[in-house]
């Protein structure tokens, strides 16, 4: 082995029933560095960390740590190894508090008995080596996904962990999170520890990793230096193709307005919103975590309740008592942040998540039609190009960006006037991204709208008609993307405002 190889990944096949997603990976993951890790999803990259991890055991191959093989060790044995995975599926419990939650691994115990408070020092001591306080008695539920993510990483980090892995972890992140979690990164490569780091956003690629690995159909097809990689030859080795754009603009007319909304409130949230949506237009609010975006989506789909300001839809008030089933009626689809909790039935089948929105048009009745569910559900898996092209395959099984396709895909089955999108291209791969982004273009072009709440500032000069900036619960400038840089942008995002 490699003198510079920390680990080394060996001849491994993983399958799940026909599906063979790891076919003899081979990798070496150089100590001290930033390895990062990018492909397609369904490529095999969080199978192969979840191999890694003592999660799944091979069916074929070795898996070597410090030239000893680790094959077939548990979770807990590899952890005290000192191998730590931060997967991209939040491993929260929401009831328990945040001292709780971090320390839950490996919970202090004295006398047989639980001792959450003896470990309030340690905690706190990791909360401020990433720069993230919080309060240690806080339940884990009531803090936003960004917070929630900082959590899982001080529960790996409170191990001080040789070998940490990361997939996804900027996928719930704004930008202000993202660079507090760069600059961890760097100080603990600066520190001696290896990181793997896996993401589909390129940007974070090049700015915090010294390898890249790319993986392709189950299969580690090249590992190089960053700097040795174009961004052309990175996305060509990722698909084995090229791809010819990134944002695929929908050309749409504009037309008459379909959302209006006046003064809307929220109490610590939201502070006097006004904008409107057009139908033929994508309109994307920006801002950095915390600014509102979020909430503007979450008290028009009536998830939450605004505490004052007007509504109207294609210009009539939405009045008292109008909740999330008013608001589907009204028109409004609705694809949240958080796609495991909030969008999806992680234990249902691809059908039956695609169809639960409008499930009477597969019912007779209170019976339901079995074969009119399949052929509607056999439609939009073709239409979203679903991976593997199975109704009955289970959603937890699903890779990020087919669960995502799923998630959009249950909002087709009739034509919706206006899409809400919260972060709708988080943790999806270039080519998943494409193809919502598509989706979004069908919506304008038959005349419905899309507002869609993102924290990548590129994606929203590239498919949006108008760009909104939030900063604090109040809407601070507004232009088309052909009128206005991304570092003005970033200005007004951090509080620069005219300034900027």
């Amino acid at each position: 082995m490699s003198e510079q190889a920390i680990l080394r990944m060996e001849g491994i096949h993983k399958s799940f029933g026909a599906t063979h997603a790891l076919r003899g990976v081979d990798l070496s993951v150089i100590r001290g560095k930033v390895n990062a890790v990018v492909g397609s999803n369904g490529a095999g990259k969080s199978t192969l960390m979840k191999t890694l991890a003592g999660i799944y055991q091979p069916d074929e191959g070795h898996v070597y740590f410090e030239e000893e093989d680790i094959t077939g060790l548990s979770p807990m044995q590899l952890q005290r190894m000192g191998i730590q995975v931060v997967h991209q599926v939040l491993n929260i419990v929401g009831s328990m508090t945040v001292l709780e939650n971090i320390l839950l691994a490996n919970p202090p115990v004295s006398g047989g008995v639980l001792r959450w408070k003896q470990g309030a020092k340690t905690v706190r001591e990791v909360l401020r080596r990433i720069d993230f306080p919080l309060e240690l008695d806080l339940p884990v539920r009531s803090l936003s996904v960004s917070e929630q993510q900082f959590v899982i990483l001080a529960r790996a980090l409170i191990h001080r962990p040789r070998l940490l892995v990361l997939d996804e972890p900027t996928a719930r992140l704004g930008m202000e999170e993202t660079q507090k979690l760069f600059g961890l990164i760097r100080r603990l490569k600066e520190q001696g520890t290896t990181l793997i780091y896996i993401s589909h956003r390129l940007d974070e690629i090049y700015a915090i990793s010294d390898r890249i690995c790319v993986f392709r159909d189950g299969l580690h097809v090249i590992s190089r230096d960053t700097e040795a990689f174009s961004e052309a030859e990175l996305v060509q080795a990722m698909l084995g193709k090229k791809m010819d754009t990134f944002f695929p603009k929908a050309d749409a007319p504009v037309g008459e307005t379909l959302l209006s909304i006046e003064g809307l409130t929220l109490r610590g949230r939201l502070r006097g919103i006004d904008l409107t949506v057009r139908s033929g237009e994508i309109v994307s609010l920006v801002g950095a975590v915390g600014a509102g975006k979020t909430e503007i989506l979450d008290c028009l789909f009536g998830s939450r309740k605004a505490d004052g300001g007007t509504v109207r839809l294609r210009g009539t008030p939405v009045r008292g008592g109008y909740g999330i089933g008013r608001a589907i009626r009204n028109g409004f689809a609705m694809v949240p942040e958080d796609r495991a909790l909030q969008g999806m039935l992680g234990d249902w089948s691809v059908k039956e998540n695609l169809t639960s929105v409008e499930m009477k048009k597969a019912s007779r009745g209170p019976v339901l039609n079995r074969g009119v569910e399949n052929r509607e559900a056999e439609k939009l898996v073709t239409l979203l190009d679903v991976r593997p092209h199975d109704i009955d395959y289970r959603m937890t099984g699903l890779s990020g960006g087919n669960q995502q396709k799923v998630v959009i895909g249950k909002w087709l089955t009739r034509d919706y006037p206006l899409y809400l999108m919260d972060e709708v291209t988080a943790g999806v791969d270039i080519q998943a991204k494409a193809a919502i982004y598509e989706l979004m273009g069908r919506v304008v072009k038959r005349g419905g709208a899309v507002l869609l709440a993102t924290g990548d500032i590129e994606e929203a000069l590239g498919v949006s008609d108008r760009i909104m900036v939030l900063y604090k619960g109040r809407i601070v400038f507004e232009a088309s993307p052909d009128s206005v840089t991304k570092a003005r942008l970033l200005g007004y995002i951090m509080g620069g405002g005219a300034s900027a």
